[in-house]
């Protein structure tokens, strides 16, 4: 009797948590896009998109003033634009790879207002299926409580939340990464491969990394379709540019420059006032060491030498734990090159090994995994940059382990959960050979 109590208690737990957190997912995420009074991230490449459907410069930033939606002008368009700023303080127009366009193309020729809703809708349905996905991966069982723990984890990321809400192409690309991390494992080699493909003609810095993958398990079948589908939209994207003599590239190595220059968006510098909504190692490595140079060269050497240990037991293991090894290359893609809050969605992929493994030989490391990813339900970087704008803790503000702890707290936790997650693979291999 006593263990039917429990186990109705634990149920009941499970599932209140699951509405709780639904309710959370919808209201930080697609209400604030719905009734956000400012724009979002995806009105830059919307608008750029439609630039290049009429064979203009997407990466002018006259151009991009000129096609902007009257319903959404904005005071500071004009001002920006005539002071050549808008790239360096709005970080538009954003420097999206020429493939994005012509993927893009699907939404950007509706009108603005008839976009938003559906490029929502796209997103939705792109978090949903990276959901099932990765769950049907695992041994998840509907009837156990452990499959309705991890829906609710995964509406409790506030990376989701984050990139739904801005309108960010990111829950896209990732969600076009799950789907085809599940049509690989099902040998549905050709679907992988043009998702992936898809993946990186949006977002490269997501993409790449699942490409690199299936190029180090040499699934063949997988990487012709995905270069064939890359290659075929750089030509119609470039090509098209051509024919209608769009001077096109000095724009995009000027907004690719000026995104990395002090005091943008990109900067990880106190120049930048909002560098903690970035989460690569530079943010770390510059409070500990102040210099511009050495936070460059620390956070590649770190994330070299991390790389180095996963490429090692990659190649001793052939990847047999597919989650757990995708679920660590993710993780270390984050640390070296520049990434916003929202990328972080990519967690998914440790949170689902972590959750699988959690009664497992591994289990140590699995519930690390997930106790680490527990930082991300809270946008923690961008709470305490607010609280620092509102003069809170001024005395903390100046102290060396505010800055080096406090403020860069989620860059130490993708720090520790790329430890733990490398440090799992060693030892997984370890327990294979004795199964042997």
């Amino acid at each position: 009797m006593t263990d039917k109590v429990h186990s109705e208690l634990g149920w009941a737990l499970v599932l209140c948590f699951l509405v709780l957190t639904a309710a959370e997912f919808l209201i930080r995420g697609p209400v604030r896009f719905v009734f956000a009074d400012n724009f979002n991230d995806f009105l830059s490449p919307y608008i750029q998109t439609r630039a290049w459907i009429k064979g203009l410069d997407p990466y002018s930033p006259q151009n991009l003033a000129e096609l902007w939606p009257a319903a959404e002008r904005f005071d500071f368009l004009s001002k920006d634009l005539a002071d050549g700023s808008l790239v360096k303080r709005r970080g538009i127009p954003t420097a999206y790879p020429p493939t994005s366009f012509v993927l893009l193309t699907t939404v950007a020729w509706l009108p603005w207002r008839v976009a938003c809703p559906v490029w929502l809708s796209i997103s939705l349905l792109a978090f949903a299926t990276m959901v099932l996905s990765l769950a049907s991966l695992t041994d998840f069982a509907w009837s156990e409580r452990r499959t309705y723990l991890f829906l609710g984890l995964a509406l409790a990321l506030a990376p989701f939340h984050t990139g739904l809400a801005a309108g960010s192409i990111v829950i896209v690309v990732v969600g076009a990464c799950s789907a085809a991390v599940w049509a690989a494992n099902r040998q549905h080699d050709v679907m992988a491969g043009v998702l992936i493909g898809v993946a990186v003609g949006l977002k490269p810095q997501i993409g790449l990394p699942f490409l690199l993958y299936y190029l180090l398990r040499r699934r063949w079948p997988i990487l012709i379709p995905a270069t064939v589908t890359v290659i075929l939209l750089a030509s119609v994207a470039i090509g098209y540019m051509e024919v209608n003599h769009a001077l096109w590239v000095d724009n995009y190595q000027s907004d690719n420059r000026v995104l990395f220059a002090p005091g943008s968006l990109g900067d990880f510098t106190e120049s930048n006032p909002i560098r903690f909504g970035l989460i690569n190692l530079q943010v770390l490595t510059y409070a500990i060491t102040s210099d511009r140079s050495r936070a460059n060269v620390l956070a590649v050497a770190v994330t070299g030498v991390l790389a180095l240990f996963w490429l090692i037991v990659f190649r001793r293991s052939c990847g047999r734990n597919e989650l757990l090894t995708l679920g660590a290359l993710t993780v270390l893609t984050l640390l070296p090159v520049y990434h916003r809050f929202y990328d972080a969605s990519l967690l998914i992929f440790p949170l689902t090994w972590g959750l699988e493994a959690w009664s497992s030989q591994l289990k140590m490391f699995a519930r690390g995994t997930v106790l680490l990813i527990l930082i991300f339900l809270v946008p923690g970087g961008t709470i305490l940059q607010q609280l620092e704008h509102m003069n809170f803790g001024v005395s903390w503000q100046h102290s060396w382990w505010w800055t080096q702890f406090v403020m860069t707290h989620e860059i130490w936790a993708l720090l520790f959960l790329s430890t733990t997650l490398l440090l799992a693979m060693r030892f997984s291999q370890a327990y294979i050979r004795k199964a042997t």
